[in-house]
């Protein structure tokens, strides 16, 4: 009988949130950038176009889970390397099969996703050209698209 009662609050818990939002990390998730060489820059850019970080290498920091990201490493004189941090399923979402409340808890906060990659290690390439990077924004300040343009020198 007073088994029972322990396991209540227990049991409780579990179901009020998701097992990924306890075991798997929560709704945040750590992202480490290293780059060669590590004098390089970096800034991190919401789905949204919503700027969340910006630094210098090495750098480790943390993001909400519920979005996709732009990762831009950059340093005068070397190409800029953009990368793609996108969402993959956290594997903890799976004990909710039997906690099922904690299913929908761990969507609506973010907890059910893990970015990827988490750990970003660059070697930038020295450019042999000079390139200016225009952006397009909306109405709504937004970044619409972004080009990178050859700047040739005129004799």
């Amino acid at each position: 009988m007073r088994m029972r009662h322990a396991a209540t609050p227990i049991l409780c818990l579990l179901a009020a949130s998701g097992c990924a939002s306890i075991l798997g990390g929560g709704s945040g998730q750590a992202v480490t950038i290293e780059a060669t060489p590590s004098q390089a820059n970096y800034t991190i850019t919401s789905s949204s176009g919503i700027e969340m970080s910006a630094g210098s290498v090495p750098a480790s920091f943390k993001v909400p889970r519920k979005n996709e990201y732009q990762l831009n490493i950059s340093l005068d004189g070397y190409e800029t390397r953009t990368l793609a941090m996108t969402r993959g399923t956290n594997g903890w979402i799976w004990v909710n099969l039997l906690f099922w409340p904690g299913f929908i808890v761990d969507f609506v906060t973010g907890a059910a996703y893990k970015l990827e990659p988490a750990l970003v290690n660059v070697t930038l390439e020295r450019g042999s050209e000079t390139v200016a990077v225009v952006r397009f924004f909306n109405s709504d300040q937004k970044l619409i698209k972004e080009q990178r343009l050859q700047m040739v020198p005129i004799h």
